[in-house]
């Protein structure tokens, strides 16, 4: 675990300790769902960097307007 995901994981549980409302149940379950995706996101980025290294740079591409 990153240290930005363990520090997110703590805040939400802290916030839920000090007030168990449902609201506040909802908000550390959404923090818990943003962090997973965001470990994901950081994984794949992991990937690509490994698999474009060995390759060699990707050529940039432009995008008309």
């Amino acid at each position: 675990m990153h240290w930005w995901s363990q520090q997110a994981c703590d805040a939400a549980a802290e916030a839920q300790a000090a007030d168990p409302s449902p609201a506040n149940l909802m908000a550390a379950a959404q923090v818990q769902a943003l962090v997973s995706m965001a470990e994901a996101l950081h994984r794949i980025a992991s990937v690509l960097e490994d698999r474009d290294g060995a390759e060699g740079p990707a050529p940039l591409t432009v995008r008309p307007k």
